[in-house]
């Protein structure tokens, strides 16, 4: 078995409207031409060469977010530039989103918020592999 990398990551979300406003106008990523569309039901976005889904949930379905404590999923991370990192934070709180947690530590920076579903959500950048590397 060789795997090349994550496909996709998939949220279910409470309101797909607030959800598809705060991943394609706050976090900029784009409705994808790779998979078909549900509008109002699931959407994909591009995400480099991967692909976030999101899925609207019913109503009467219970809660369970990526979250620090506990057994389960605990965040999943973007890949930035860290020539990026420092205005993603202001932008990010421009747009009214908490900031968890942000370093920068001696190989990755780390910057960790919720969506508004309360999914835990990092942005990191690794400066060493960014010089040179054309990101």
């Amino acid at each position: 078995m060789r795997i090349y990398g994550i496909d996709h990551v998939a949220l279910n979300v409470r309101d797909m409207e607030r959800a598809m406003s705060f991943y394609s106008k706050t976090l900029g990523l784009q409705i994808s031409a790779r998979e078909n569309q549900k509008p109002g039901i699931e959407y994909f976005l591009d995400c480099g060469g991967s692909l976030i889904g999101l899925i609207q949930a019913k109503e009467d379905e219970p809660e369970h977010f990526f979250q620090n404590t506990g057994v389960g999923a605990n965040h999943f991370s973007f890949r930035i530039h860290s020539a990026d990192f420092d205005a993603t934070i202001e932008k990010l709180k421009e747009a009214g989103v908490p900031i968890l947690f942000s370093k920068k530590r001696e190989k990755s920076w780390s910057l960790y918020f919720c969506d508004p579903d309360g999914n835990k959500l990092e942005m990191t950048a690794w400066p060493a592999e960014d010089e040179g590397s054309g990101l």
